[in-house]
Parts: structure tokens; sequence; C-alpha cells
């Protein structure tokens, strides 16, 4: 249809038309087709009255301004605004004194439904030229020789407005919405279906059922997207995060939310995910990637090895090792439904099937251990045999794995005593004496160290180490300051900082420390090395870190010292330099940063740890 039919004189006409047919079929409804001969001329009379009344209400609304073929939602109120406020003149000129006079005293049933009717009458035709320029603008852009599949992750408000706008685009075709609000899984908005939750991502993608993912979350809202980041990070597909308004005004140097680095897979692995973080990852080295192995990962179920098997799952095969499954950081992914993870519930000291699990594996994760302090005081002679006898098992099963690619060896930082400032690899270890439980962790993982090592000398194994400094995020679950502190003041109890809070520890994401894993399982230059991996530029006190949490949590929570009941680290801050020259590792999550995606989640699941903080609190 010619453009030109829609000048606004031809627009003018057509809802004049509108109006006075619409009063017309008011008065035959009024008297059931029949309009008495009187009512017949007070019809001629007030015809151009009310058609000229209502013409003039939109023009003081400014209705006349709005081109049909973009109407919207909120164009829709203004109209229904316009058009009330004539129907309430016409009904207080029905008992001004001017209508004691016959001819203009309209019937009040006329005057409502001459007002659904016309508002039915001018909405219509207004929705029915954008559907028109809609359909038009479709068949002139033509059919593209392969539609665009474009999955779209936010249900929200955000989504549904993405979802129209793609609906226009010949060469898109929209698969559906991942969202985890199960109220809406099964819904269809704005004509696409709701599958799931954000979960099911990694089945999407093995599937080949996407080409591209949009992200449709405000950021209000990405805090509590951590396991959604990590999910991105590990697919082979572009993904980019659609702006809000505020990000477009409030960014000052462009925006940077696109999520894919240049070889077309997904880099999305920022929590809270800001435009200048994204900036900050896309403007950093190459990340490697991890496809097509066969892959073990010990204590899988644990918080460390369930964050990495869900940056490994999508595009791998991973069996998970770890002695218990249940009330683990695991239960908080998709990992257990994923095709492509396999669960294996067993003793790393026990025999059966580990053996044939590690020859068969072309990558061995080892983090199974017993950690925490208070349960390797209690427990040290477990601690000893699980950590040193259970990597001595693993080791000489792969004596036997010709295709075995890499083993990655959790050490501890730990080895470098109670100071370790800026602690570079080739430090000295200084273990405590034997008489103090807690270094019996210590010991166990320094001997592992120099096993790993020896086999690597002697039987060239594939061999890296990497020492943990304090790491934390979402899902952890074992004894650990963060934790404690976060649910304190959530929940409104003293925050309890063990000792004067002087201890210095430097806090590192769970999302950087697993950029780094992904690199030294990647890198052949890794091999025969170990790593320092945390991040010194989140370097506080113990006493700082709860007085942040507290200030972030808006707590009223009191911070308590107590005495500590086993021997402390004194300072705990690592250097990187080697990791940086050989991993290209530079950590992008700064404190706050980090600390919102945590809180955020530790909120989320309050309801799992309450009942364990109410028997924690009874027991004191």
């Amino acid at each position: 249809m010619s453009g030109r039919l829609y000048t606004k004189t031809n627009q003018l006409i057509l809802d004049a038309a509108v109006i006075a047919v619409s009063l017309f079929l008011a008065y035959a409804i009024r008297y059931d087709g029949s309009i008495p001969h009187d009512r017949v001329l007070q019809l001629l009379i007030v015809v151009p009255i009310v058609t000229a009344g209502r013409l003039l209400a939109f023009l003081l609304f400014g209705i006349e301004r709005i081109p049909w073929r973009h109407i919207s939602i909120r164009d829709v109120f203004r109209i229904g605004e316009a058009q009330l406020s004539w129907t309430l003149i016409l009904l207080a000129l029905r008992y001004a004194p001017i209508a004691r006079l016959h001819l203009v005293q309209l019937p009040i049933g006329v005057i409502v439904v001459e007002f659904l009717l016309s508002l039915s009458g001018v909405l219509g035709i207004r929705m029915l030229r954008r559907c028109m320029y809609e359909a038009r603008e479709i068949s002139q852009s033509g059919t593209a020789a392969r539609s665009r599949r474009l999955l779209l992750v936010g249900a929200g408000r955000a989504g549904a407005r993405v979802a129209k706008e793609m609906a226009l685009h010949p060469s898109v075709r929209i698969v559906g919405f991942l969202d985890d609000d199960r109220s809406k899984t099964g819904c269809v908005i704005a004509g696409a279906k709701v599958l799931g939750p954000v979960g099911m991502l990694a089945e999407l993608a093995q599937k080949q059922a996407m080409d591209e993912i949009l992200v449709c979350i405000p950021p209000e809202s990405r805090g509590s997207f951590n396991r959604f980041a990590a999910l991105l990070e590990k697919l082979p597909i572009t993904s980019k995060f659609v702006p809000t308004i505020d990000e477009i005004i409030e960014s000052k140097d462009g925006l940077h939310l696109s999520v894919a680095p240049a070889n077309g897979a997904s880099n999305g692995n920022g929590n809270g995910f800001h435009a200048r973080e994204k900036a900050a990852r896309d403007a950093g080295p190459r990340k490697s990637e991890i496809r097509g192995k066969k892959i073990l990962i010990t204590g899988g179920a644990g918080f460390i090895g369930s964050n990495l098997a869900e940056r490994l799952a999508g595009a791998n095969e991973i069996v998970l090792l770890d002695r218990t499954f249940h009330d683990q950081p695991v239960q908080f992914t998709s990992l257990r439904s994923n095709s492509s993870v396999r669960i294996v519930e067993q003793d790393i000291l026990d025999g059966g099937s580990i053996e044939s699990l590690a020859r068969n594996a072309e990558i061995v994760i080892h983090a199974a251990a017993i950690v925490g302090v208070g349960r390797v005081c209690s427990h040290p002679r477990e601690t000893l045999e699980t950590n040193f006898s259970g990597t001595s098992r693993i080791l000489k099963a792969l004596e036997r794995n010709t295709r075995l690619e890499r083993f990655l060896y959790f050490s501890t930082s730990e080895v470098f005593g109670v100071n370790s400032f800026r602690v570079q690899e080739n430090a000295p270890s200084l273990v405590g004496p034997a008489v103090e439980a807690r270094w019996s962790y210590a010991i166990a993982k320094l001997a592992g160290e120099h096993l790993v090592q020896a086999y690597y000398r002697q039987a060239g194994t594939p061999v890296v180490t990497v020492r943990p400094f304090n790491v934390f995020g979402p899902r952890r679950l074992g004894a650990h300051a963060v934790k404690s502190f976060i649910l304190s003041a959530l929940m409104g109890n003293p925050i309890e900082v063990h000792g004067d809070g002087s201890q210095i520890r430097s806090w590192c994401f769970i999302s950087d420390f697993c950029d780094a894993l992904i690199e030294m399982m990647a890198r052949p230059e890794a091999i025969g090395q170990d790593f320092n991996i945390g991040n010194p530029a989140n370097t506080l006190t113990v006493l700082q870190l709860a007085q942040q949490v507290a200030e972030m949590t808006r707590t009223s929570s009191e911070i308590q010292f107590s005495g500590h009941p086993f021997p402390d680290i004194e300072i705990r801050v690592p250097s990187l330099a080697k990791a940086s020259a050989i991993l290209d590792y530079k950590p992008v999550f700064d404190i706050t940063r980090g600390l919102e995606a945590t809180i955020d989640w530790y909120q989320e699941h309050l309801p799992f740890f309450e009942p364990q903080l109410a028997k924690a609190a009874a027991n004191l």
C-alpha cells in the first residue's frame, strides 16, 4: 500500500469517519436498530459536534503527531486518555443548562457505547496500519539464504522488546527464551516460547539449536548470574549483551558489550556483566579453549571442581569423581542433568573404577582433598592419607595412560608458611612443626608436589601444579571467611573475626581462577611448571573484608573478635609474574564486583543455609 495514503490529512479524515460511524452505531444499538425520528434529527446535529470534539482532544493530547505505523502500548493509553476526556465532557454537557434542549441531550447509553466503539475503531485502524507496515518491511527485505537462530536469555521486559524487534527481521529466527523463573517456563512471550532455565544452555548448544545468544538482562539482575557467566564462556557460540538505555546514556567510551572473542567463542565470564568489565576482557589476552577432550575431575562435586566443570562441559566429556555429591556445590549447577557429564560417587582411596577412569582420560584435574582447617586438625591422619595417597594412586594409574595430555595437581599456598608476601613459585617451603595438626594439610600437599615432579622428570608425565590463594565466589559451602561473613551479615548475626583481624589475604574470584586453570591445560609451555594463582590487587586484612561485607550487605550486624583455635597464616599474597609471563594471566574481578556476585548468590540461596546457621547458633 502506498505511503501517500497515510498523510496527516488522510489520517484526520479516517479518524473523523470512524468517530461518525461509531456514533451512528451507538444510536442504532441504543434503539435496537430503529432510531426514532426525533433522535435521527439529534444524530445529524451532534455528529459534527462529537467528531470535532474528539479530533480536538486528539490535537490537545498530541495524538495526531504519533505515526500510525509505530503505535505502541504507551500510545494506546494516550489515545484512551484523549477519548475519555471528551466522553467526560459529553457527560457533563448532558446535565448542563444547555442540555435542556432535547436535540442535544444525548442518552447516557449512546455516550458510553460511542466511546467504546470510537476508541476501538481508532486503535484498530492504527494497529492495522502497523501490521501492514511491518509486513511490507519483511517482504521488501527479502528472505535470507539461511536464517540466524537466536536464543534470548532473560524473558523480562528487555527480552520481550528484543523479541518483538527481531521478529521483523527475515534473516533471524527466535529459538526461544531461557529464564530461571520457573513460572515462565512454557509461556509464550512476544511470540517466543520460554524453553526453561539458563542451565539448559549447554544442552541446547550441544544440539546446535542456536547460532547466537542475546543476553537481555538488566544490570540490577546480572549479579546473580555467575553460573550463567561460566556457561557462556565455555560455548563456541557468539554471545552479545543487549545494553539498557541507562547503559547507553552513561557510557562515555562507547559500549563494549559483545562477549565474543576473535575466534568466535563466547567469552562471557564476568559476573555482574558490567560494560567496562566486558571491555577489559575483550582487550586482554586471547583466551584458550579446551574442546573434544575426555576430562576427569577428582573432587568434582566441590567449589572449584564444579565451577571448572561448568566451563568445560559444553564441548568435552566430563567425569566428576567425589566421595559424595549430596549437599555439595555441584547441586547448584545443571551438571548432574548434563548428558556430557558422568557422575562417579566414590572415595579416591577406594579401588574400583578410579584406575580405569584415569587411564581413559586425556586431561586429569586432581582437586580432591580434605580441606578446611577445622576438619584437617580434627582428622590429620585422614588428611595425610587422602591428600598424598590419593595423588599417588591417580599417578600410578596414569603410568599406563598413553593418551594423557595434562595432569593438573592442586597444591596449596600454605606450603609457604605463615608469611608469604608477593611470594614467587621458587620461594622456599616453610611448613610448620608436626605437633601442630593444621600443617598436616600443607605437608601432604607439598609431598604431592614432589611426587608430581618426580613423575614429570622420570616418566615424562605432562604435569602442572597450581597453588590457589584464597579463592572465593558463589557456591562455596565449606568453612571460608567470605562465606561466614556474608551469611552472618545477611542473617543479622554478629560477624565473627578470628584474632584481631590484621591477617592479610589476597582474594581471587572463582572466574579468574578458572581462567588460569584453562590456560594451564591448554598451553604446552605450562607443562612441568608450578603456578601461584590469586589476585594481589584484592589484598585486604580480614577485618577490612568483614567491614566491606557489612557495608555492602547494609547489615546491622556487629563485628566481633574471637580467639582462633588453630595457628593462623599472617600474610598470604602471591606474585603473578610467572603466571602472567607463561599463561598471560591477568585477573579482572576487583573485590567489590566479586563480592557483589557472591552476596547476591548467598542471598538467593539463604534458605539452604538457614538450618545450618540455626544449628550452629544453638550449639554456642
